[in-house]
């Protein structure tokens, strides 16, 4: 039981700052997702009224699309703020539902991480090969490695999670 005591620390003092980070990196998401919401809609204008639409515009809003989603992903995911249906969940006692929740923790975590692993090899690859989108030749690994960032981000979250559910089931 004393091991954890000392696990729930550790993963409440890891909470702070992982908080402040996620905090920041929605913040950033946001401003993103302003961004190509102004970038489309200038496009839209430009396309019908003045018929000069903005070059790239699609490749660049789907480019940033992965920052505005996977950084707002994991600060949704620290608050809990996700839509859940557990209609069925509740009726259960707190243990199981503990339970229910690390093994989806888990399975997040597992997928993230995949998803991190193999985006931070496709950036690698795309890095040495130095390819660039077909308009703007923009290099892809950046947007990658936020890929890859982001990924990882909710992965640490989604683990931090599933070791406090594990808690939940071994105390209750």
């Amino acid at each position: 039981m004393k091991e954890a005591v000392g696990i729930q620390r550790i993963s409440l003092k890891t909470g702070a700052w992982l908080q402040t980070f996620c905090h920041v990196f929605a913040i950033v998401a946001s401003v993103i997702l302003a961004v190509m919401m102004f970038l489309t809609v200038a496009d839209v204008i430009g396309r019908y009224f003045f018929n000069s639409p903005i070059k790239g515009t699609w490749e660049l809003v789907g480019l940033l699309l992965v920052g505005a989603g996977t950084w707002g992903l994991a600060y949704c995911q620290y608050k809990k703020g996700h839509i859940r249906v557990d209609i069925l969940l509740v009726r259960f006692p707190r243990r199981v539902q503990s339970l229910v929740n690390f093994i989806s923790y888990l399975v997040g975590f597992i997928g993230f991480s995949l998803i991190s692993w193999r985006s931070f090899i496709l950036g690698m690859t795309y890095f040495d090969t130095n390819r660039v989108t077909d308009t703007l030749s923009l290099p892809f690994f950046p947007f990658t490695f936020a890929l890859t960032f982001g990924a990882g981000l909710i992965a640490l979250i989604l683990i931090i999670d599933s070791v406090q559910s594990l808690i939940g089931v071994i105390r209750k």
